[in-house]
């Protein structure tokens, strides 16, 4: 049915050849395959997310993504008249486009597969191989690329607008790409560099000794001063789409030079963020705004630096805690710079900028790895079952006693950073990594937070915070907000997604899944309740196990076409009916 009312016999010829390109020869079949699983998942996602909204009531009878859409606009046409303005043409190429990436995917991830198992035929279990086989370092890198699986949640979760197909193939972690980046040189006269960050000249020229080495020779080749210059990775598609032309004046003026192709890396589950092969204490992230909504991206180069200045403060309570026992870490910025010239705008001066991040493995021991959420739901090639099945089954512990293991690793730090400072933490997905030791959750690695809340009233005066303007919106007075990013953020994202893949696997109630996080966060919440305030402790536990919960309406956000507004609807507290 959905082959034939879209134009997706076309599609199907263009992905074939396209697959066709990279050594993967499929039969016509095959592809319609893939095609209709992928138009299957967008519109079972695209009914799901408009029931969740509220922006319809009850399911629409519908086979298609376009009729689904055209039904929905007329739906709404009567109820809400202020519907007639929504981004309807966006969200249609969006939805074709994830559709198309989609059936790539599953059409690349399937013979991905067939070379794992070839490879691992010894193993029974994914899990093992990888233990037996890479590094802390290696298994990070295949994890990262194999494991992505777009949003969770959203319908266009594949989309990257933007990148043509070709590009997507080359460019995006689950085809296991590997980028040649170019590396500018930028007058140290035209940067901007965070004044509380490490010297980021001498920073990457640390980090990446070679390809700094090959960048001077380049200058000096040219008669040029090294000395004169910082070198700037920079991703070919953001050089080719917006730079060439955006920095013309500098390139005119020798204040930006190009080297191409200077540096190869692999692109991780955040596109915009490349992984370095060799051994690095380092990730580069860079301004590429090609994939799904984000309203992290939306943030102005004051708001980062407040972030920035607010993660180094939550830092240094980590440390005086020991990271709650080695249970809660944030990656941080070691290094920041951004164009500064007269010549290019300060809404387009962001488009020249380069993070250089923590590597997760930086905080880890020898023996421990690193698993980025969303890769232990992906289904392993060797069992055919999600890579947490796998790892509950190697370290032989109930599925039960190892989610109730994992709940108190993930709450143990954020309860104790929200009730004693009023700071609550959120990370996509995506940017969540567990540490595991001995087939056993140890510890979460949050990096690049897409939002810090921290509460500047009364209550939490007695530890020095950063001295934020009004405008930030880091600062809130209000609890309410504050405990909306928890619960959004590690209960909802975090342990949400774990009892979604338990209760499938084990055939274990949601109930009593949630059971166990609230029978974990009394036992957490009792531990921690000496150190705080007994009428602010109340008052926050009884709003955590019985409050709503807020459901964060990135669907509807897109539809309005304002990602820098949160819009959020009321949902049960699945805690509620134990408390």
């Amino acid at each position: 049915m959905a082959l034939a009312y879209g134009n997706f016999h076309e599609l199907s010829h263009q992905l074939r050849f396209l697959l066709f390109e990279i050594g993967i020869g499929l039969p016509q079949s095959s592809i319609d395959y893939f095609i209709a699983q992928a138009h299957k998942n967008a519109l079972d996602r695209l009914q799901h997310s408009a029931v969740a909204e509220g922006i319809i009531t009850a399911p629409i009878a519908s086979h298609h993504v376009h009729d689904f859409i055209d039904q929905l606009q007329i739906t709404l046409k009567h109820s809400n008249p202020e519907s007639q303005f929504y981004q309807w043409s966006s969200i249609r190429d969006e939805l074709d486009e994830s559709i198309a990436n989609d059936a790539l995917a599953q059409a690349y991830k399937q013979r991905w597969n067939v070379q794992i198992c070839n490879e691992a035929y010894q193993y029974d279990s994914l899990w093992s191989w990888i233990n037996n086989n890479q590094t802390a370092h290696q298994a990070f890198l295949f994890l990262e690329q194999w494991g992505d699986q777009g949003h969770p949640d959203y319908p266009g979760f594949r989309a990257k607008m933007g990148f043509t197909r070709r590009e997507v193939l080359q460019k995006s972690p689950e085809f296991q790409a590997k980028i040649s980046l170019h590396w500018c040189a930028l007058s140290k006269h035209k940067i901007n560099t965070a004044p509380d960050s490490t010297n980021f000249n001498a920073l990457i020229a640390r980090e990446f000794p070679n390809e700094h080495k090959l960048w001077q020779e380049k200058l000096q080749f040219n008669h040029l001063n090294p000395q004169e210059y910082v070198p700037v990775p920079v991703h070919p598609w953001q050089w080719r789409n917006k730079l060439q032309i955006m920095c013309s004046q500098l390139t005119d003026c020798k204040s930006l030079i190009l080297f191409p192709h200077h540096q190869t890396v692999m692109p991780s589950m955040s596109l915009d963020t490349m992984m370095p092969i060799d051994h690095s204490n380092t990730l580069i992230k860079l301004a590429v705004n090609v994939s799904t909504p984000d309203p992290s991206k939306t943030a102005t180069s004051e708001e980062e630096q407040y972030n920035c200045a607010m993660v180094d403060w939550i830092n240094s309570l980590l440390t005086k805690s020991d990271h709650y026992q080695n249970t809660l870490f944030l990656a941080h910025d070691l290094a920041r710079l951004r164009v500064n010239s007269s010549s290019v705008s300060n809404y387009f001066q962001k488009e020249l900028s380069v993070n250089l991040l923590q590597h997760p493995s930086s905080v880890i021991k020898a023996e421990q790895k690193i698993v980025p959420l969303m890769s232990l739901f992906a289904n392993s090639p060797l069992s055919n079952k999600p890579l947490l099945v796998e790892i509950i089954m190697e370290s032989g512990l109930t599925p039960i006693n190892y989610f109730s293991q994992y709940c108190h690793t993930v709450l143990l730090g954020q309860l104790h950073l929200l009730l004693k400072y009023g700071v609550s933490l959120k990370a996509k997905p995506h940017n969540t990594l567990i540490i595991f030791s001995d087939h056993r959750p140890q510890g979460l690695i949050l990096q690049s937070l897409e939002k810090i809340k921290v509460d500047y009233s009364p209550s939490f005066e007695e530890s020095k915070k950063p001295d934020l303007p009004a405008t930030s919106s880091i600062k809130s007075t209000s609890l309410d907000a504050i405990r909306t990013v928890f619960t959004h953020g590690t209960l909802q994202n975090n342990l949400g997604h774990w009892i979604n893949c338990l209760k499938q696997q084990y055939s274990l109630g949601a109930n009593q899944l949630w059971h166990i996080v609230y029978d974990v966060m009394q036992t957490v919440l009792n531990d921690l309740s000496m150190e705080i305030h007994p009428r602010l402790f109340c008052w926050q536990k009884h709003q955590l196990l019985h409050d709503i919960w807020q459901h964060q309406c990135l669907l509807t956000m897109r539809l309005k076409g304002d990602l820098s507004k949160d819009i959020y609807r009321a949902k049960l507290n699945p805690l509620n009916p134990c408390y």
